[in-house]
C-alpha cells in the first residue's frame, strides 16, 4: 500500500500542539525508526507523496539529510521537535520559507 498519508502538511502539524505530540510519539516508535533508516523505504515514502517528491526535486540535499543517522536521531528527539516548532512559530510572521 501507499504511504502518502504518512506525511501530513508539515505547517499544520507544526502549528498544532496535539499533532506535534502525535508526530513526536510516532517518530519515537522503534518500528518507524527502523523504517526511516531503510533507504529503500524512504525512497518509497518519497515516491508515494507528490509533496515530498517536489521538495526533493527542489532541494536534492534533503534526500541525503533524511538518510543521515544524526538527522533521524534528532527527528525522534521530542526536545528537537519542540525547538523546531518554536522556531517555526517565531518565523511564522516573516512571510514564507527560507531558501
Amino acid at each position: 500500500g501507499g504511504m502518502g498519508g504518512m506525511m501530513p502538511d508539515m505547517e499544520s502539524v507544526m502549528n498544532d500542539p496535539a499533532a506535534m505530540e502525535q508526530m513526536t510519539q510516532t517518530m519515537q516508535n522503534p518500528m518507524v525508526q527502523a523504517m526511516l533508516q531503510d533507504p529503500a523505504m524512504m525512497d518509497q515514502i518519497i515516491a508515494s507523496n507528490p509533496q515530498m517528491q517536489q521538495m526533493m526535486e527542489q532541494q536534492p540535499h534533503l534526500r541525503d539529510l533524511m538518510r543521515s543517522p544524526e538527522f533521524l536521531r534528532q527527528m525522534s528527539d521530542p526536545q528537537v521537535l519542540q525547538q523546531m516548532m518554536q522556531m517555526r512559530q517565531m518565523m511564522g510572521g516573516m512571510g514564507g520559507g527560507m531558501g
